[in-house]
């Protein structure tokens, strides 16, 4: 089994269906779940990310497509940006809950069904 600071690397910065096939001998998803493959759960993610941060969101700038987050003041925002549009405007000033709230977008996006 594969340890779960590797499987949190590729959940948050790889792809997860590429590494089930190539790394875990996954030979088709298809007919298997995320969860049989993966063994980390949301909670490890976020201790994970507690210890050694996010990934970056996709531009300091925030003008690129994408899901933002950033902190400013004691406040954290986060948003998803598409084609210049921003929706689904969320603002946290309590720093676990923006963090939790991170970690699941994060964990959505990687289109596991692992949330």
């Amino acid at each position: 089994m594969v340890d779960q600071d590797t499987q949190i690397k590729i959940l948050l910065y790889g792809n997860p269906l590429q590494f089930a096939c190539e790394t875990l001998g996954v030979s088709d998803m298809r007919k298997n779940s995320y969860a049989d493959v993966f063994t980390v759960t949301e909670a490890d993610v976020f201790a994970y990310t507690e210890k050694h941060g996010f990934p970056d969101s996709p531009s300091i700038d925030r003008l690129t497509d994408g899901f933002h987050y950033y902190e400013e003041q004691g406040v954290w925002y986060i948003f998803f940006r598409e084609r210049g549009k921003t929706f689904d405007q969320q603002q946290f000033t309590d720093t676990r809950t923006a963090k939790a709230y991170i970690v699941s977008m994060l964990l959505k996006l990687t289109m596991t069904g692992l949330y």
